[in-house]
């Protein structure tokens, strides 16, 4: 039972939660639940949040430690469960005697033979939630968790031992752990999150946890035509059978979309479903790769072939991923604000060539800007409005190439400014599309929060 693998793991430790959002007290949850009785040692940067969770069982022995001290805590437990959004970083330098783990190792402790890790830069949300709809409307006892919004936790009480869990696995959720999940896909690595680590060279390892401790029974899902994933599975002594995700299927091993086909390649192809790259709702060429992630699977997973192809051809795909958001006076609306790196909004405007306006720009987390600046250049892109820090920098790079010469380039004071101009700019029967290459928290709280403000903005104009 799960309660005795609580009890067997915290009972009688001093166990420190580090970080009280989301996760931090799902954990509390669970803990208070199994160990009732149990002091905890609570710590938080944020010195009012106690008083937003009074629903949590605490008691009167638990210690907490916020604000700006909040690590003090840290140096009286016997277990810190640290919450992903603090970086390992803040930690450095602090002699800590208990051992560091999270709510993602504890649960592939506890779960890891059920479990399909699915990471990447981009695309994991929609792999995750392509392969959980595969497997849900198969008829499948099966779960979804993870960065995609659910703490792995909340699922402890649904969970039989026929259940899959499809976790959706950020770099932060992978960093430091030792156990991988059985399955586990690795979609791509771009750069991203260079405010949280040292170097990307630090990111890229996080990554690669979730394959790091696969054994021989264990399958490893990821794509052959990233340079950097390339690197590192050569990097690597993988145990694990390995399948690949190609461009083209050249090669052994390879499952890909040749033409309207899936086919498989192990020298030679044979189709595997006929025209399922074809009957698709999700729109854009990379999302051909995240069909064949999901795809390789559920074949791993033994859902019947004869499914596949229609389970596919009904994913409708997710809010804020170069979603439709209507056709207002004559012009289509697209939201993709979950593009926060240049290659997303790349494959965004490759996804719609005849897109006439875009808006860029957000919190500037110092990614490289000169490939996608270079990209617009070339493009059918006529209109570009830029935001935030990172849209100062974009634009300082624009003006400063070839290829801008009859574009038009603007730099609204606002996001709200930069919607209402972008609107008045783009022409009947053309695509405004917001893909900003960037964060959203200089100004939102997530890309959800920004994509809705473009939604209403829109519709409202």
């Amino acid at each position: 039972m799960i309660e005795n693998r609580f009890q067997d793991l915290f009972k009688g430790k001093r166990v420190a939660i580090l970080g009280f959002g989301k996760e931090g007290r799902s954990t509390c949850g669970r803990l208070k639940q199994f160990l009732p009785d149990q002091d905890l040692i609570i710590c938080d940067r944020n010195g009012s949040v106690r008083e937003t969770i009074a629903a949590e069982r605490l008691t009167p022995g638990d210690q907490w430690f916020l604000g700006p001290e909040y690590l003090r805590g840290l140096t009286k437990a016997d277990i810190i469960i640290k919450s992903p959004g603090i970086p390992f970083s803040e930690l450095s330098g602090l002699d800590l005697p208990g051992r560091i783990t999270s709510q993602t190792e504890l649960f592939l402790g506890f779960f890891r033979k059920q479990v399909i890790g699915i990471s990447g830069t981009k695309g994991k949300s929609t792999t995750a939630s392509l392969l959980y709809h595969i497997l849900k409307t198969a008829g499948r006892p099966v779960l979804i968790a993870g960065n995609i919004g659910t703490p792995c936790f909340e699922l402890l009480d649904d969970i039989g031992s026929d259940t899959v869990i499809v976790f959706e696995m950020s770099s932060h959720q992978l960093q430091g752990i030792k156990v991988s999940p059985r399955v586990a896909v690795l979609l791509n690595i771009f750069e991203e999150h260079l405010d949280h680590y040292s170097s990307f060279g630090e990111y890229q390892q996080a990554k690669m946890n979730i394959v790091r401790w696969q054994g021989a029974e264990d399958v490893f899902i990821y794509d052959a035509d990233n340079p950097h994933l390339q690197s590192l599975v050569s990097s690597v002594d993988m145990p694990s059978r390995t399948i690949t995700l190609g461009g083209t299927c050249q090669g052994s091993g390879i499952i890909c979309c040749s033409g309207d086909d899936m086919v498989y390649s192990d020298g030679q192809e044979r189709v595997l479903f006929p025209r399922i790259c074809r009957n698709r709702i999700i729109p854009g060429h990379h999302n051909l790769k995240n069909i064949a992630a999901a795809v390789a699977a559920a074949l791993v997973l033994q859902v019947p072939a004869d499914h596949i192809p229609g389970a596919v051809s009904t994913f409708r795909g997710l809010p804020h991923r170069m979603e439709y958001v209507g056709t207002f006076k004559g012009i289509l609306f697209y939201n993709d604000s979950i593009a926060t790196i240049p290659e997303a909004t790349m494959a965004a405007i490759m996804s719609f060539p005849e897109a006439e306006t875009l808006i860029l720009g957000g919190k500037d987390r110092g990614v490289d800007y000169i490939p996608l600046i270079d990209f617009l250049s070339r493009s059918s892109v006529m209109n570009i409005l830029f935001t935030g820090d990172a849209g100062d920098r974009m634009i300082s790079i624009a003006k400063a190439c070839k290829g801008f010469e009859k574009k038009r380039l603007f730099r609204p004071a606002s996001f709200d400014e930069a919607v209402k101009k972008a609107i008045q700019l783009t022409r009947e029967g053309r695509i405004c599309l917001l893909s900003p290459a960037a964060a959203s928290y200089d100004t939102f709280k997530n890309f959800e929060e920004r994509g809705e403000r473009f939604t209403f903005l829109v519709q409202n104009a």
